[in-house]
């Protein structure tokens, strides 16, 4: 009987060998596109003078080399942000300069020696020493496959333009931004977003359109070659040198460029190629190496780091204001590494914005570079003056955008003349027989969604971003009050609780609800926030027109922000105002923050689907004794204070009583 083959027999060592084959004629194949392609071209090449070429090249204008030189410069930066992108895509928390020289020499090496994702690799590893080979080698194999995809979208559109066929360049265009439109985060690229894909297609354009000029610029001066047509032949070339993986594109590019413009004679055409690969090619691959001589120094550790479990409850026990209690609706905290200072931060758009009072003292130079490590812009909004201030002698750029109505419940009286039609308004809501419930223990949550859901269908949607939405989670942890007629729930109003202020978060009612109800439900919190001992409310902000905009447009912008109804309902309170600020550190960035927190509050992701910042500092930090460094849920503490005198906190449920119109009536 015979035995089965052992380990060092023949029988499973065979399959070994056609893999170990494959391995090897897979590194072997740029070598040997190299050859295939110089035979080639060398035998295309049979009966063309070379003599005239390297006067050809001596002949060109220093205008032309300079404008090569400054091309090659747009065409390398371009490059560079490639792997910006992608390492925002990846949260690699790599700052974006860094990102973009590491780059730069990364490309301007391995297009010159060969075998790009290797090369690249090594060169990002030698630039950036904190980070690990791995990630270096994912993003190379990224920029590698992300690069051909954009480079065949761009020559496809770039070929149906040239030959007049523009339907079908629409159609490609279309096709790639329905499926760019579909695109979501992937395994290993948490921050990939539809805007990735635009970003990479947009540099890939200017790029190789950039390098194409190059060669155009660099062909003898007596020629009149269109430049639409050596850009396209370029393109063409320059993908046929990539899928050769020669070196270089040796071989390959250059009969591709020789077969596709047959209107340039061989000599020219072969003297503007060597100019090409000395300025775009040798020089920059030269610069490269001198660089790499020093190798990359770490980046500094960022100074903020994202509040995670422990830390988060404890900024929250501390914060500042009670609008931190927007944590629990997907905003996130940023703290100083001494846990003493800290950001209450949200994501818009391409900016990274700090909302409403700092905990601490953070320095302002500390979020801009968290912010920069994740490729997005800094902002403040609806800070107090003394951090605008702040901003202002840092060199930010600062802009009035609100007031916010502030009261004091030990102090605020409902008989001053200002309150004189608050009393009206409440003695309507008595009559009506509306009574209000101050911080059930039990919340009607399915009645009160179909309040805040036929108010949103009646004001068009709601608001986000630091507005308040219906959110069972944080609604069990905040102040809510209800309004009840005959059994029906007809409004609720609920609260941001601090240590020593409140703030309003949602109003919601029915459609047919009692004239006075929300009145009825703000005077009531009023009186429990004096009960608790609470030092401020507030009545949220007023929405300023810009100083900037014309006297004409202002009463469109009060009616889009809805302006003239909110300021009559708050100043029926008799509040104090308190101005609110937007700070950024350039006018654009100004603006800009404000377009895209305009998108985020009148355009609100859903809930379950809000951009969060992903944590930068936990792939430098190493796993210790099993334990797990992901993002752990929390519980927002809850700061109920004293309870209202006129609720027993061991009684029923649901206490119900007629609401008062006046002390004084």
């Amino acid at each position: 009987m015979s035995l089965p083959p052992t380990p060092n027999q023949g029988g499973p060592a065979r399959p070994r060998l056609p893999r170990r084959a494959g391995r090897i004629a897979a590194r072997a194949l740029p070598l040997v596109a190299l050859l295939l392609g110089v035979t080639v071209l060398a035998d295309r090449l049979q009966g063309v003078e070379i003599e005239p070429v390297i006067p050809a090249l001596a002949a060109l204008a220093p205008v032309q080399w300079i404008g090569a030189l400054l091309l090659t410069a747009i065409s390398l930066w371009a490059v560079g942000q490639y792997d910006v992108v992608l390492h925002r895509a990846m949260a690699s928390g790599v700052a974006p300069d860094r990102a973009r020289k590491a780059g730069t020499k990364a490309t301007a090496l391995a297009q010159t020696i060969g075998f790009g994702s290797l090369t690249g690799a090594l060169v990002r590893w030698r630039s950036l020493p904190d980070c690990d080979l791995w990630t270096v080698t994912r993003l190379s194999l990224l920029v590698t496959l992300s690069f051909f995809a954009a480079l065949g979208l761009v020559v496809a559109v770039v070929t149906l333009s040239r030959s007049g066929d523009w339907i079908a360049a629409a159609t490609v265009m279309a096709l790639a931004g329905l499926l760019i439109n579909r695109l979501g985060p992937l395994p290993g690229l948490p921050e990939l977003r539809p805007g990735t894909a635009l970003r990479l297609i947009f540099w890939t354009a200017l790029d190789t359109c950039a390098a194409g000029l190059v060669l155009w610029l660099l062909l003898p001066s007596g020629l009149a070659v269109p430049v639409g047509a050596v850009v396209t032949a370029y393109l063409l070339a320059l993908g046929a040198g990539l899928l050769s993986q020669s070196p270089g594109g040796v071989g390959a590019f250059e009969l591709c460029l020789l077969g596709l413009l047959p209107q340039v004679p061989d000599p020219a055409l072969m003297s503007a190629i060597i100019g090409y690969r000395i300025i775009y090619h040798l020089l920059p691959a030269g610069i490269a190496l001198l660089l790499l001589i020093r190798p990359g120094q770490p980046m500094p550790r960022p100074a903020l780091l994202l509040a995670d479990a422990g830390p988060r409850l404890r900024a929250l026990a501390r914060a500042p204001h009670s609008e931190w209690g927007l944590a629990h609706q997907g905003a996130d905290i940023l703290m100083t590494r001494d846990h003493e200072s800290g950001w209450l931060v949200r994501r818009a758009g391409a900016t990274l914005v700090a909302i409403g009072k700092p905990l601490g003292a953070p320095a302002l130079s500390a979020l801009a570079d968290h912010a920069a490590r994740l490729g997005l812009a800094p902002a403040l909004y609806k800070c107090s003056a003394t951090t605008a201030a702040r901003a202002r002698r840092a060199g930010w750029h600062v802009a009035r955008i609100a007031e916010e109505a502030i009261l004091d419940p030990q102090t605020w009286r409902l008989d001053t003349p200002a309150c004189r039609g608050l009393r009206r308004k409440l003695r309507s809501a008595a009559a009506a027989e509306v009574t209000i419930e101050v911080a059930p223990h039990c919340l009607p949550m399915a009645e009160m969604a179909r309040v805040a859901a036929a108010w949103a269908q009646r004001s068009g949607g709601e608001r986000g971003f630091s507005m308040g939405r219906f959110a069972p989670d944080l609604l069990h942890r905040q102040m809510v009050l209800l309004a009840w007629q005959d059994g029906l729930l007809v409004g609720f109003a609920s609260f941001h609780q601090g240590r020593q202020d409140w703030s309003l978060d949602m109003m919601r009612q029915r459609g047919d609800a009692p004239d006075g109800t929300m009145m009825a439900l703000l005077v009531a919190a009023i009186e429990a926030a004096r009960n608790a001992g609470i030092e401020e409310l507030s009545l949220a902000a007023l929405p300023l027109p810009p100083a900037w905009l014309p006297a004409r447009l202002r009463p469109r912008y009060d009616a889009w922000a809805g302006s003239p109804g909110l300021a009559r309902f708050k100043h029926g309170f008799g509040p104090g105002y308190r101005p609110l600020y937007m700070a950024a550190p350039s006018r654009a960035g100004l603006l800009r923050a404000a377009v895209e927190i305009g998108a985020a509050i009148h355009r609100p992701a859903p809930l379950d689907a809000m951009p969060r910042l992903p944590d930068i500092e936990l792939r430098a930090q190493p796993v210790q004794n099993g334990a797990d460094t992901a993002r752990r849920p929390f519980q927002l503490p809850v700061f109920r204070g004293r309870a209202p005198r006129h609720i027993d906190p061991t009684g029923p449920a649901h206490d119900r009583r007629a609401f008062p119109t006046s002390r004084n009536p």
